[in-house]
């Protein structure tokens, strides 16, 4: 599977484990309000539960694994990647479809976050339209280049959840419903093709791991 433009993505899903946040005066909207201190908390608790010195590779990506799971709706994110696909799918291809989905993109975000200790976010103001929040911000580290994030936040099922993050105009899910629809395509539009391939792709990840 071609995962093209995956690394600006990658670099900030390590990115919010690793910041040090500034953040602008309260919002006057209670629901971008919430957004904003949504991510803040975010930052806190991956600092706290990942950048610490005194765990294993495995057990730092268990407690990433957990904390992409409670923040990222990524049965949400998964369903809209497959677009008219997911009708498509039978009952059975789109429970394992979700299933492959999660481990796919836990285990390819998982040990990027270490190239990006001594980050910055700074919010600089958060959005509302419809039922999303968009809470926008800069990522700064020392001799690079400033990085600006739209995190696109949703309150759903009782909390919010990150439901898309907007990298310099490049949005991580459009990016990844490119990718998936093309596999399908080119395995004449089954999702069984996507399924062999995410299999595939988490078998190679599971390997250069060990």
């Amino acid at each position: 599977m071609n995962i093209s433009r995956r690394g600006i993505i990658a670099a900030i899903l390590g990115v919010w484990v690793c910041i040090t946040l500034q953040i602008p005066a309260a919002q006057a909207d209670e629901f971008t309000d919430g957004a904003q201190k949504f991510i803040s908390t975010l930052a806190d608790r991956a600092q706290t539960s990942l950048l610490v010195n005194n765990i294993t590779l495995k057990e730092r990506q268990t407690r990433f694994r957990t904390l992409m799971l409670d923040t990222f709706d990524l049965n949400g994110v998964g369903k809209w990647v497959l677009g008219r696909y997911w009708r498509r799918a039978s009952r059975q291809e789109r429970q394992l479809y979700l299933k492959l989905f999660k481990e796919f993109i836990i285990m390819t975000y998982a040990k990027r976050f270490k190239a990006y200790t001594n980050a910055k976010l700074k919010i600089s103001d958060t959005t509302s339209r419809k039922t999303s929040a968009f809470v926008k911000s800069q990522i700064t580290r020392d001799r690079a280049k400033p990085i600006r994030i739209i995190w696109r936040v949703k309150f759903t099922d009782g909390k919010y959840q990150i439901v898309d993050i907007i990298v310099e105009g490049v949005s991580w899910i459009q990016t990844q419903r490119s990718e998936f629809v093309s596999v399908i395509r080119n395995s004449g539009g089954k999702v069984s093709g996507l399924i062999d391939a995410l299999i595939k792709k988490i078998t190679f990840l599971k390997s250069s791991a060990s």
